[in-house]
């Protein structure tokens, strides 16, 4: 125990990955518990070798570990790699055991999908304890189960809370998908000043702007935004070379670009609002005996 313990502290002070795995893989052949298996699989998740963590996630779990880790990185590794009806129970069994706003945030996402969406939002709210977005995702689910009255209390608790306040544009998103656009987009131009301007949210503040029927600023933030994405390609073969791109990475950069300008042309066009959710999972160090985040779920399992 000795050693797996020297390796955790290794990794979390000096990050030396190959070390600490030939360390695990020793200790490993040695002897097998639950211990060492699942911190081989929290070591190669956070490499982004999934499959093989996957493989070693598994093992520990079949072991029946008495934490919630073994369970939560499992949940987090199916979701990534199979799906999450096979997540959903390890994610289940890991909140039992101990409420993580990790495995919390990760159950939000699986209810989402289900469309259970009051269900999500309970998840979402209690991942805010370390998820900074996780209220947002909250009101999202809300506004998709029509509970409009919950989704405002919570945006008002988004708002007070200015320690971590989640940004401008983040609430213009929150207030146009409520269908209250003159907020909306007072938002979005407190944002516009200094958030990176991506097609995502620009288009959306655009399809607002339309609908409030400022058009000049339409015609103006669309030009600017051109103009910017007009220059970037025409940069896009030396910074082809600057940062040593294949063609192909190139190709589809280009293409990238060309869509976006796409999409911003014709914001004021769509029929609805546009929305790039893609699936969000909540991470973080698992691993048993590590000195800077060990919940001392490593001598919780060796039953001390």
């Amino acid at each position: 125990m000795e050693r797996i313990k020297k390796a955790a502290e290794i990794l979390a002070k000096e990050g030396g990955y190959e070390q600490v795995k030939h360390m695990l893989l020793d200790v490993l052949a040695e002897e097998k518990n639950v211990i060492i298996l699942h911190n081989l699989a929290d070591l190669l998740k956070e490499n982004e070798d999934y499959e093989e963590a996957l493989d070693y996630a598994k093992q520990a779990v079949a072991m029946e570990p008495k934490t919630y880790y073994p369970y939560a990185l499992l949940g987090e590794l199916m979701m990534r790699l199979v799906n999450d009806e096979s997540a959903q129970p390890w994610l289940e069994k890991a909140y039992t055991l101990f409420e993580s706003p990790v495995v919390a945030h990760n159950l939000g996402c699986i209810y989402k999908q289900q469309q259970k969406f009051n269900e999500a939002a309970t998840y979402f709210i209690q991942s805010y304890k370390s998820e900074d977005y996780g209220l947002m995702r909250a009101v999202e689910c809300f506004v998709l189960a029509g509970d409009t009255d919950s989704a405002y209390k919570w945006i008002d608790v988004i708002k007070r809370d200015q320690e971590r306040f989640i940004g401008e544009v983040e609430l213009g998103e929150l207030y146009k998908s409520l269908g209250h656009y003159q907020e909306a987009a007072e938002w979005y131009a407190k944002g516009y000043q200094h958030y990176a301007h991506t097609a995502c949210w620009i288009s959306n503040y655009l399809w607002v702007l339309h609908q409030l029927g400022h058009e000049k600023q339409v015609r103006d933030i669309r030009a600017a935004f051109l103009e910017t994405l007009t220059t970037e390609l025409l940069k896009l073969p030396e910074d082809a070379v600057e940062y040593e791109m294949t063609c192909e990475e190139m190709k589809e950069e280009e293409q990238r670009l060309l869509a976006d300008m796409e999409r911003v042309r014709n914001a004021h066009l769509q029929v609805g609002l546009s929305n790039d959710d893609e699936l969000y999972i909540a991470s973080r160090c698992f691993t048993f005996f590590c000195p800077m985040h060990d919940q001392s779920c490593g001598e919780q399992e060796i039953g001390k």
